[in-house]
């Protein structure tokens, strides 16, 4: 789809602008290069612009615009099934009884729902060449749950496939706000439960679930997350982790860094549009009525729901493990760090995780990689050396929670079957067509004498992964600080319990936009 020449003549006295600041080093962050400058000027500019397009129109675009793939990269389109959906929507419904109200609207009877669940399937053409092990990663896109699409970040996911060895399935998931919470999140366990009991005619076996990654960025972070809460609570198989890059967790915007960081990240001030058939704010420059909706995915008196923010629930204990990457300049920063403490129970005295009479799960495994001077999804600047390494480490993850196979049939594990008022699953059958698939894969690998850039692999995996601590127990948390360049900086460094109570007793509540008006601008 072309680019509108209005944006583009209204973005060009910003990049001279920039050029010229950065030049005159009048620069955010003394770290950033002119390329990354530029990126995070443009793209705020772009952003901001869209405030002054209805969300139509936005979503239009977007829906459409994505980078060609690489002719080394395989995409299949998919469609998941009205039925995993139909399933989906029961599970939720019976995880969100009693809280109709604070749901806000009718969402069993959402219009939007005619049109059909799609999805695609992304991998590099020789994988199989290159691993024995059947990787799937779940990939929820992001963009504030009301723009963009899984072609869009199609350029993304290729580059994770490939880094994780793995196929990746992704999906276009409802947007708000015409089809607010909870629409995305049956959408995505819709998608879940497709990859672990397709139909037959699905054209693949069903995924063992330790097999599969959850992964998102941004909006579809949060999502990945939320997702993980609802198979826990539904008491469903669990995948084996996940993997997010700046999550939203946060839909108060409760901690400090949502405004601290307002300088060196790309995300506006807010996100208003102009007054449409679709958007609930009808008067975008009237601040009181924006007030009583603050976003889009949700009405107010939902935002304390866990599954719409995951960082809210009472025990964030007892998911897969969890990799997340941020930047230490973007406005999300704090919301993934106080996560992944609260996640691996690093102060069970400040999370209250033992409340009398109400279920306590084991601490969460997670790694917390933290770049510096960063923004909010750096990794969407290729470009990058920051980039390419945190894609690079995530690879790494899901290679890690998902190791190559072993001859032996051992190496296909069984999952404890469950079973809900609204269905009932088993466990993938461990088929001898797969062992000789396997077998025939690892036969190919050694031909090409591929064994020792497997072991080369590992050995990077070891060297980024801390699995044990000196005494030889797990790490539940690991915290690294890494630099513009790659290079790991710092490791496990923990937040004092003073700043963590003080987060800790913001959540849940609104920031004061009176004392921050520069919040909520056009």
């Amino acid at each position: 789809m072309a680019v509108d020449p209005k944006d583009i003549a209204a973005l060009t006295p910003k990049f001279l602008s920039t050029v010229y600041k950065h030049f005159k080093n009048d620069v955010p962050d003394s770290n950033w290069d002119l390329k990354l400058h530029l990126g995070v000027a443009m793209l705020r500019g772009f952003l901001q612009r869209g405030k002054h397009k209805t969300i139509e129109k936005h979503q239009k675009f977007l829906g459409k615009a994505h980078l060609p793939s690489s002719p080394s990269v395989s995409v299949k389109k998919a469609v998941v099934p009205e039925t995993c959906r139909s399933q989906a929507e029961d599970i939720m419904a019976g995880l969100l009884s009693g809280q109709e109200e604070k749901v806000g609207w009718r969402w069993k009877d959402d219009p939007m729902k005619q049109s059909p669940l799609k999805g695609e399937w992304v991998e590099t053409k020789n994988r199989k060449k290159s691993t024995a092990a059947d990787r799937v990663i779940l990939y929820i896109h992001g963009g504030a749950y009301f723009m963009g699409s899984a072609a869009q970040h199609r350029f993304l996911i290729q580059k994770v496939a490939k880094a994780g060895a793995a196929r990746c399935f992704s999906i276009d998931y409802r947007l708000a706000p015409q089809s607010p919470f909870p629409a995305a999140v049956v959408d995505t366990l819709a998608a879940y439960l497709y990859l672990i009991q397709p139909p037959a005619d699905a054209g693949f076996d069903p995924i063992n679930p330790k097999h599969i990654v959850i992964m998102g960025d941004s909006a579809g972070g949060g999502l990945a997350l939320s997702l993980m809460l609802v198979l826990r609570d539904a008491g469903l198989p669990q995948p084996v982790g996940a993997a997010c890059w700046s999550p939203w967790v946060d839909l108060y915007h409760s901690l400090p860094s949502i405004f601290s960081n307002g300088s060196t990240d790309y995300i506006p001030n807010g996100f208003v549009h102009k007054a449409s058939p679709a958007n609930p704010i009808k008067d975008y420059k009237n601040v009181q009525e924006r007030l009583e909706r603050v976003q889009y995915y949700a009405y107010n008196s939902a935002l304390s729901i866990p599954y719409v923010s995951p960082i809210l629930s009472d025990d964030l204990g007892g998911l897969g493990e969890i990799f997340i990457t941020c930047g230490s300049g973007e406005r999300l920063r704090d919301e993934s760090i106080l996560l992944a403490h609260k996640a691996a129970k690093t102060h069970p005295e400040i999370f209250n995780c033992n409340k009398p009479g109400v279920r306590s799960y084991p601490p969460t495994k997670v790694s917390l990689n933290v770049y510096e001077a960063m923004p909010h999804v750096f990794q969407l600047f290729l470009f990058h050396p920051a980039a390419s390494d945190a894609i690079k480490r995530t690879g790494a993850f899901i290679r890690k929670i998902i190791p190559e196979p072993t001859n032996d049939a051992s190496s296909c594990s069984s999952n404890s079957s469950f079973s809900s008022p609204h269905s009932s699953f088993s466990s993938p059958p461990c088929h001898k067509h797969r062992e000789k698939d396997v077998s025939t894969n690892l036969n190919v690998l050694k031909q090409k004498k591929s064994s020792s850039s497997l072991s080369s692999i590992q050995e990077y995996i070891d060297e980024v992964f801390d699995e044990n601590d000196d005494n030889g127990e797990i790490n539940y948390f690991s915290n690294k600080h890494i630099d513009v360049k790659g290079n790991c900086k710092r490791v496990n460094d923990m937040l004092d319990e003073g700043t963590l109570r003080e987060w800790m007793n913001m959540l849940g509540k609104l920031p004061d936009l009176e004392a921050h008006p520069e919040f909520m601008d056009i």
